[in-house]
C-alpha cells in the first residue's frame, strides 16, 4: 500500500466502538471473511491500482506553504463523490457536514488526511480548477496500461478478449444545453471553448441561439466488462456548428476518432486492437486510418453507406458459387426456442482508391415452442479480417459487442454517477475535470465489482446501493473497526475476478 496512506491509517486509528446511524444497518451480506468491512476492500483495491499515487502525481501549482490538503487528497474527495454514486458534490458535502470527530475519521483516512478536518467542496474545486482536465485522460490510460503490465487481460483473455483482441468502441453523447453562456469574459461574451453554438428557427423572427456540450468516449469493450479509456470533449473551433444535430454528432465522433485513436495506438503500439463502429465509420478515410494504425475493424454497413460496395455484394450473392461456398448456417437449441443463424460473406471486395474490405451479412431467427418464427436480428458489417465458415458467426458476435457501449453511457447518466450534472458551470476546465473523474470512478468500480470479494460483499444489492452503503460504512463505523479488516493488514493481497453474469 502507499506508505503515506498506511502511515495515516496507523497514526489515526483509535479503539472506538462501531457507530451506527438509526437509519443505517450494515446488511448481513456485507460480512466478509476474517471480519472485513466492505469499504476496506475498496480501499485496498484502490491502493492496489495505485490510484492515490496517480492523483498525487498531478501537477500542483498552488503555493505549498499556504495549503492544508494535498492535491491527491482533494482529488480523492472528488473521486469519492463519484465512486460512492453521490450524483453531486453538494450531496457528499451534506453527508460529511456536521459529522462528529469520531465519524470523520473514516472519510479522512479514505482521503489520506492526517487529522479530522474534512475539506469543503469549494477547496476541492479551487485546487482542481488549476489542473488541466486532459491530465485525467493520462490517468485513465495509465490505469489501463497498469492492468496490462500486470497481465490482467492476458490471464482472463478467454473470457474478456475474444480472439485475443482488445475491442475499442466509441460514441458521442450530449452532456449539457445552455440557453445563456455559462462562462463569460469581461465583455459578457461566451468564454467556454467547449460550447458548440446551435440555432433554432434559424433565419426567422423566432431564431434562438443556444449552446451545447458534446463529448466522445472511447471504451474497452469486453464480455461483461466495459471500461473507459479516453474522454474527448469537443471544442467549437474543431467542427462546423452550422449543421443539423445528427450531422453535428457525426462530425464530432469522426473528428474525435481521427484525433484519439492515433494517441491510443502510440501509447500501446503492440496491442491487437479491433475497432467496433457504427455505420458512421464505414468510409474510406477512416478505413485508411485503421490501416495506417494497424488496427482491425468490424463496422456496421447500412443501405446508404458505401453503396457501390453494397451493389457489388448483391451481384456476387446471385452467383451459385457464393450461395454454396460463401454461406453458412447453424442452429442452437434453447429451452424456449431454436435459434437459426445464417451468414453470407464476400472477401476482398474493391472499394476504389486501392482499398478493399470484407463484408459479412448476418441474420438470426427464432422458432418458439409453438412453431412461430420471429426475426431476431439482421445486419451487415465490413470487416478487416478475411471471413470463412469457421469465423463468420464469431465475427457477428464480436460486431454486436458494440452495444455494450450504450450501457456505459446509461450508467454514467443514471445509476448514481449523474455525469450530465454540471458540477462547476462557471469554469469550463473544472466542469470537465468532474466528467473525467466520473470516468475514473467508473473504471475503478467496474473492475472492483467483478472481484470475488466484492461480489460476495455485495450480495443481492444493486451496484448503486452497494456503492452508497460503503460511504455509510465510512461515516458510521469506527475507523478502528475498518482498519482491523484483514484485507488492510495483509502485506500482499491477490484479488481474484469472476466475470459471470449476476452478483
Amino acid at each position: 500500500m502507499n506508505e503515506t496512506i498506511v502511515e495515516n491509517f496507523t497514526n489515526n486509528s483509535n479503539p472506538l466502538q462501531i457507530l451506527r446511524e438509526k437509519n443505517f444497518q450494515v446488511p448481513p451480506q456485507s460480512k466478509l471473511p476474517e471480519g472485513d468491512v466492505d469499504v476496506a476492500s475498496l480501499i485496498r483495491f484502490m491502493e492496489q491500482m495505485n490510484l492515490p499515487k496517480f492523483f498525487m502525481a498531478l501537477p500542483d501549482g498552488r503555493q505549498q506553504s499556504k495549503t492544508t490538503y494535498s492535491l491527491g487528497s482533494l482529488a480523492l474527495w472528488a473521486f469519492a463523490t463519484c465512486v460512492f454514486r453521490q450524483g453531486a458534490k453538494n450531496a457528499l458535502h451534506t453527508t460529511l457536514q456536521g459529522l462528529s470527530i469520531e465519524k470523520r475519521q473514516g472519510i479522512c483516512r479514505f482521503l489520506g488526511i492526517t487529522g479530522t478536518e474534512v475539506p469543503h467542496y469549494t477547496t476541492v474545486d479551487d485546487a482542481l480548477a488549476n489542473v488541466d482536465c486532459e491530465k485525467f485522460n493520462d490517468i485513465l490510460l495509465a490505469l489501463f496500461a497498469q492492468m496490462n503490465e500486470r497481465k490482467f487481460f492476458y490471464n482472463h483473455a478467454a473470457t474478456l478478449l475474444p480472439n485475443g483482441d482488445y475491442y475499442i468502441g466509441t460514441d458521442g453523447y450530449h452532456l449539457h444545453t445552455y440557453t445563456q453562456p455559462h462562462a463569460v469574459d469581461k465583455h459578457g461574451h461566451n468564454a467556454c471553448p467547449y460550447c458548440l453554438p446551435r440555432k433554432r428557427h434559424a433565419g426567422t423572427e423566432r431564431e434562438v441561439i443556444y449552446w451545447v456540450h458534446t463529448a466522445v468516449t472511447f471504451v474497452l469493450i469486453c464480455k461483461n466488462l466495459t471500461i473507459p479509456l479516453f474522454l474527448y470533449p469537443l471544442k467549437s473551433q474543431q467542427i462546423n456548428a452550422n449543421q443539423s444535430n445528427d450531422k453535428l454528432k457525426q462530425e464530432c465522433e469522426l473528428t474525435a476518432a481521427h484525433a484519439v485513436l492515433p494517441l491510443i495506438r502510440n501509447r500501446f503500439p503492440k496491442l491487437k486492437f479491433t475497432f467496433l463502429g457504427d455505420a458512421l465509420y464505414a468510409n474510406r478515410p477512416f478505413l485508411r486510418l485503421c490501416a495506417k494504425l494497424k488496427m482491425d475493424y468490424i463496422i456496421v454497413r447500412k443501405e446508404k453507406t458505401l453503396t457501390q460496395l453494397g451493389r457489388k455484394c448483391d451481384e456476387l450473392a446471385k452467383l451459385k458459387l457464393y450461395q454454396t461456398a460463401y454461406s453458412h448456417q447453424e442452429r442452437v437449441v434453447r429451452k424456449k426456442a431454436t435459434i437459426t443463424r445464417k451468414a453470407r460473406w464476400f472477401n476482398n471486395v474493391e472499394l476504389g482508391d486501392g482499398l478493399a474490405t470484407n463484408v459479412l451479412r448476418f441474420e438470426e431467427t427464432a422458432v418458439n415452442l409453438n412453431g412461430e418464427e420471429k426475426p431476431q436480428y439482421k445486419g451487415e458489417w465490413i470487416c478487416s479480417k478475411r471471413l470463412s465458415k469457421t469465423n463468420c458467426i464469431r465475427e457477428s458476435e464480436r460486431g454486436r459487442m458494440r452495444w455494450n457501449h450504450e450501457d456505459f453511457h446509461n450508467t454514467c447518466k443514471h445509476r448514481g454517477f449523474n455525469i450530465k450534472h454540471d458540477m462547476a458551470r462557471a469554469n469550463p476546465n473544472l466542469l470537465f475535470v468532474w466528467k473525467f473523474m466520473t470516468c475514473i470512478a467508473f473504471f475503478v468500480f467496474e473492475l472492483f465489482s467483478h472481484c470475488t470479494i466484492a461480489k460476495k460483499a455485495r450480495g443481492t444489492r444493486s451496484l448503486m446501493k452497494f456503492a452508497k452503503d460503503m460511504l455509510q460504512e465510512l461515516v458510521n463505523i469506527a475507523w478502528a473497526r475498518i482498519w482491523e479488516s484483514a484485507i488492510l493488514k495483509k502485506s500482499k493481497v491477490q484479488f481474484r475476478f469472476c466475470f459471470e453474469d449476476g452478483p
